[in-house]
Order: C-alpha cells, then structure tokens, then sequence
C-alpha cells in the first residue's frame, strides 16, 4: 500500500501518532484516532442487529476479539504510514460511538479509497454522522492526499444515502442483487466524491 508523509504528522514519533489527532464536531462530539481501549465500545455498539444489517463487513454477534484484530489492523497501518486511516467519532465524554475511515489502498491507484463508517444506533438521525463525513472527507482530500472517495449502500438505508448527498457524494451506479446478506440478495447504490467537487 503507498505510504506518503501527511502534512500535520511529519515528524511524529510513533507515540506521538497515537495520541495526537483530533478534529471537533458539532455539539462537543469529535473525530480522534482510535486506541486499543477502545474495543469494549466497538462491542456494545456493533452488537446490534441494525448495524449489521446496514453494513455490508460488520458481523453479528461482534466479539471482543474482532474489535481487537480490527483497532490493531488499523494502528499498524498508522505506524507504517505515518497516517490515521481510521478516526472514531466520541461523543461529550470523548467515549467512542462510532468511526468513519477509508479501506486498503490500491497500489495501482493510491488516489482512491473507499469510505466507511458506522455509527452506534443510540445516534442516528441527530446530524451526527453528517457532520463526521463532512469532516473527514475534508482531511482525507488534504492530508491523505486523495482525489476521489466511493462507497456502497444498501438501497434500503436511507439515512446512510442521505448523509452522502447532503455531502456531495453522487449516485455513479446501482449495483443490482450485488450483496448476499442473511438469506436477502440487496442491490448496492455506489455513491462518489471527488475532490474538486468539495464543498
């Protein structure tokens, strides 16, 4: 996967990298780098039946172990990058409620990524994951110095379809019967960003 230096951690040390990142939202939530600490709330909020079945990667039931092999995969790319690829989203009490990041580069394109992010269902409908995605979507053009975001949503989750649009994303296709998912095969709406779009 390409690695190049972001602008607001060239020099960090890789303790330094772990602690250092964090980006306000409104009404005191906030994006920050995730930490290991951070698996007993991944666990009591993706042990609910209506992320998984919103998202197409999040498994259910959601172990401890998961949660675990997920942050590391996640920080070992921030060491080897010198980058966060993955932020959480806290709430007042800096407590982790969901996370928004971008998956495994392609080395053949290293100025695409795909979105994801999940949000504990306790939040939905408040504009919070609105307010993540707009955040992200302007570090990730600045210093994770990609061109073009993509990501899929099951044409049945609204909300999801909605935080992309009200962000700029454009609807580039449908991908009819793509996903096979408890027992239901679900058509995939791909949904684009690119950078000169920003708003």
């Amino acid at each position: 996967m390409p690695c190049s230096i972001a602008r607001s951690v060239n020099h960090a040390s890789k303790a330094e990298l772990q602690t250092m990142i964090t980006l306000p939202l409104e009404n005191s939530f906030s994006l920050s780098n995730v930490q290991l600490s951070d698996a007993d709330a991944c666990v009591e909020h993706l042990n609910n039946p209506l992320i998984h079945q919103t998202t197409e990667n999040i498994p259910y039931p959601y172990t401890k172990q998961q949660a675990l092999q997920w942050i590391q995969r996640y920080l070992d790319i921030t060491d080897r990058c010198r980058k966060f690829h993955l932020l959480t989203i806290r709430d007042s009490q800096a407590q982790m409620v969901g996370a928004i990041g971008i998956g495994e580069m392609d080395e053949r394109n290293p100025h695409v990524a795909e979105l994801g992010y999940w949000l504990a269902v306790s939040y939905w409908g408040q504009g919070v994951m609105t307010e993540a995605v707009r955040v992200f979507i302007h570090y990730a053009f600045a210093e994770l110095e990609l061109y073009r975001l993509w990501t899929r949503v099951f044409e049945f989750n609204l909300g999801s379809r909605r935080v992309l649009e009200k962000n700029g994303f454009k609807l580039e296709g449908i991908q009819r019967q793509h996903v096979y998912c408890d027992g239901k095969l679900i058509d995939d709406y791909l949904y684009g960003l690119l950078k000169s779009e920003l708003r």
